[in-house]
């Protein structure tokens, strides 16, 4: 797999974060089992207890960056940890029949001595776990501020009008780049490197051969030089259709998606991922469904016809979250404070659980687990009249969730629609199933901290 893919690029201090993670918490574990029992643990147990504690940890966000020490970042960190300790034992004690929940009760048959000496140990091992991590992490956020975090200085090199244009778009996202414009008949050579990254060519149409040497020979004293498009894509992660000066400029940077190895290996991911949260989500499907019928007596699914993979109609299915003819003045978009909208709609729609059903569809194979998400034909009539590019979505399955879910909030307009096209055709063009295993743990995340359901406007 090419490593110098933007998302991996871009996510380097993390991974390093999750790798220190991964080295102190496996270091710990072996170190204080064989200190305490005089044996090492069993090899799946340590793994397990390490992955857990890595995707709880990302989930609860102890990986993101933090620009200066204060005590609300202190504050923040502890209270992350506390829950981390909180739900790791929890788990651990409900696989292991909750022996610390009853720790003053004591029958003498129930509980065994090795259960409460390995149930006493795993508490232990959370804490001092908790305290050694919070440290290492707290000192790699503030040393990793001044070496990859850093603010990143471009040169744009193009017309003002395309300056302003994409001002606009980065002005949206929170990563700290500071742009410089420079026209095109300004001189190049006079360009001062010392601070800057890079120069971004708005418009290839209009450099002269002059240009186009000096360029050459910036690139040389070690100036990145891309095209506006290849930058957003680098930057971040998404690239908007009107950095393209043409169709065919699109065309032969998306992947073909025919019946390859990733392919395959992502439908086989798709129908075992799918029952596994089928099992596991039963319990509360049938709780939501109690819920919608005790607020209204209405039915509990919600079906819409959307367009799928090759423009195709398809049939999704959604827990109502919505009143009853909530549609009866036509066909729009959600906004903030709608009425139509229940109580149990509000909450199931924070968490995303009006979705569930969408996991049959899965099974059935109209759809995937990760993928642009699938829009209804009555309002992509107009949206394929306003934005250009928008069809290239149907080159591959709709999901459940996707890159543009997972980096925007939910879309009520077409500017909405517009930004996420940018990033479902970053998707396109970069999928890959370490891809799709990403936006799985942040749709995971999203979902436990209840965000990006609610539209902008």
């Amino acid at each position: 797999m090419n490593i110098r893919i933007p998302w991996i690029i871009s996510r380097r201090r993390k991974i390093i974060a999750i790798i220190l993670d991964c080295f102190i918490s496996s270091s710990l574990y072996n170190f204080k089992f064989f200190s305490e029992f005089n044996s090492y643990p069993n090899r799946l147990v340590t793994t397990s207890f390490v992955f857990f504690w890595v995707i709880a940890s990302y989930i609860l966000g102890r990986y993101s960056s933090v620009y200066k020490l204060s005590s609300a970042f202190i504050l923040k960190e502890l209270i992350k940890s506390f829950l981390l300790i909180l739900v790791c034992n929890l788990i651990y004690l409900t696989i292991n029949w909750g022996y610390p929940l009853l720790f003053f009760w004591d029958s003498g048959n129930f509980y065994n001595l090795e259960l409460r000496e390995l149930s006493n140990f795993f508490i232990r091992i959370t804490l001092y776990l908790a305290s050694t991590s919070f440290i290492f992490q707290s000192i790699l956020k503030l040393l990793t501020n001044n070496i990859i975090d850093q603010k990143k200085s471009w040169i744009f090199y193009g017309s003002k009008e395309k300056f302003d244009q994409i001002s606009s778009e980065v002005s949206f996202n929170k990563k700290k780049i500071i742009l410089i414009f420079l026209t095109n008949i300004d001189n190049l050579e006079s360009i001062p490197i010392k601070n800057v990254q890079g120069i971004i060519i708005g418009e290839f149409s209009i450099k002269s051969k002059e240009d186009v040497d000096i360029i050459f020979n910036l690139k040389l004293k070690g100036l990145k030089v891309e095209s506006l498009s290849t930058w957003f894509e680098n930057e971040f992660h998404r690239i908007p259709t009107h950095t393209l000066d043409n169709k065919f400029q699109l065309i032969e940077r998306l992947k073909p998606l025919e019946d390859n190895f990733q392919m395959r290996a992502k439908r086989i991911g798709d129908v075992f991922v799918s029952l596994i949260l089928i099992f596991i989500t039963l319990p509360l499907a049938i709780i939501i469904s109690i819920l919608i019928f005790i607020e209204d007596q209405g039915p509990l699914f919600y079906s819409q016809i959307r367009t799928g993979i090759n423009g195709e109609r398809i049939n999704i299915l959604k827990f109502r979250s919505m009143k009853i003819n909530a549609e009866k003045y036509g066909i729009q978009w959600s906004h903030k404070k709608d009425q139509r909208i229940t109580k149990v709609g509000k909450l199931i729609r924070a968490t995303r659980l009006d979705e569930l059903p969408q996991l049959l569809c899965v099974l059935q194979g109209s759809m995937s687990l990760i993928g642009p998400r699938p829009e209804r034909p009555e309002i992509e009539s107009k949206l394929l009249k306003e934005l250009p590019y928008y069809n290239y979505r149907y080159i591959i399955k709709p999901g459940i969730s996707g890159w543009a879910q997972v980096n925007f909030p939910y879309g009520a307009s077409i500017s909405d629609t517009k930004m996420k096209l940018s990033f479902d055709i970053y998707y396109i063009k970069h999928f890959s199933i370490l891809l799709d295993i990403l936006i799985l743990f942040k749709t995971i995340k999203l979902v436990l901290n209840a965000k990006g359901s609610n539209p902008i406007k």
